[in-house]
């Protein structure tokens, strides 16, 4: 009897041993059956599954093929740190031989196997992964009544002008990418110039938009006045108005200052204190704010 297998590529990354067509291996396993009916056999990584309640067995199998899956990612509209597969079709490289981990930089692993007692194999169970990461009903629908009443005001007619205008105005030097609900990426052709990227989230009573702003996080409330606001920074932006200041630090922290400039002459500033740790004459930081710190005192290009 033959299954596929499926191994997750940061499950191998980690620990995983080198194996290859033609090996017999005995690998732990369970047989999960998704709210659609697709049917998969899953590695129990790290005891992932067992932890979880899952059913699993041993399994003893000859490895008849394997094949590399590879997708391609792309940043989420409003959220340049999500990384999320696009609908393009995930390319598939047949191999025979899968190294230890450590190097590997592979999505995942699909593993033809030709089982040699079937009698072993695990029972079905029924999975959702999305069960894992449900919210709550009360606050899940909090969220859903706010964003049902965004859907209707005249917030949401006003958010799809401004879009509708920042695609007229930027189209030809910048991707200009949003969804329905108005979350949107502006990313400038010119690696030089400040990306503008924002959210709109309804978790608390106050409706709030999160921003990205040349990798900064902004929070501004939900409203007319704040609408208009950010589509002046996305002018000052494409203007080249947007200068990062590095300050010195205190008590083992770091300041990065941002200003920017809208054309009314405003200044806007925001103050970010940077935790790290100190070597001997270092101070280090974790995360894409290193970025920001490495570039220091800097002013950002236009985007034309």
């Amino acid at each position: 009897m033959q299954i596929k297998a499926n191994i997750d590529g940061w499950a191998h990354a980690c620990c995983g041993p080198a194996f290859s067509t033609g090996d017999t291996v005995e690998w732990v396993m369970a047989q999960l059956r998704s709210p659609r009916g697709e049917v998969s056999f899953e590695l129990d990584d790290h005891d992932q599954l067992s932890d979880s309640g899952v059913p699993v067995s041993s399994v003893t199998a000859r490895i008849v093929s394997i094949e590399l899956v590879d997708r391609h990612y792309v940043a989420a509209i409003g959220d340049p740190r999500q990384m999320i597969a696009s609908e393009e079709p995930a390319r598939i490289t047949e191999v025979i031989h899968i190294p230890a981990g450590t190097d590997f930089d592979h999505d995942s692993i699909i593993v033809c196997l030709d089982v040699l007692d079937p009698a072993s194999l695990p029972p079905v169970h029924e999975w959702d992964p999305q069960m894992e990461f449900e919210v709550p009903d009360e606050i899940e629908q909090q969220r859903s009544a706010r964003t049902a009443s965004y859907q209707e005001s005249e917030l949401r007619e006003q958010f799809a002008k401004l879009l509708e205008r920042l695609t007229k105005t930027y189209e030809t030097v910048a991707s200009v990418r949003f969804d329905q609900l108005g979350n949107a990426s502006l990313v400038p052709t010119n690696e030089e110039a400040a990306s503008v990227h924002w959210i709109l989230e309804f978790a608390t009573d106050k409706p709030r938009i999160i921003a990205d702003i040349a990798q900064a996080e902004w929070e501004f409330e939900l409203d007319e006045q704040h609408i208009d606001l950010l589509g002046q920074i996305i002018e000052a932006a494409a203007r080249g108005q947007i200068t990062d200041r590095r300050r010195g630090w205190r008590m083992k922290a770091m300041f990065m200052e941002m200003v920017i400039e809208l054309d009314s002459g405003q200044k806007l500033k925001q103050r970010q204190k940077i935790e790290g740790y100190f070597g001997k004459e270092n101070f280090g930081i974790v995360g894409s704010m290193g970025d920001r710190m490495e570039r220091g005192n800097h002013r950002y290009a236009p985007w034309r």
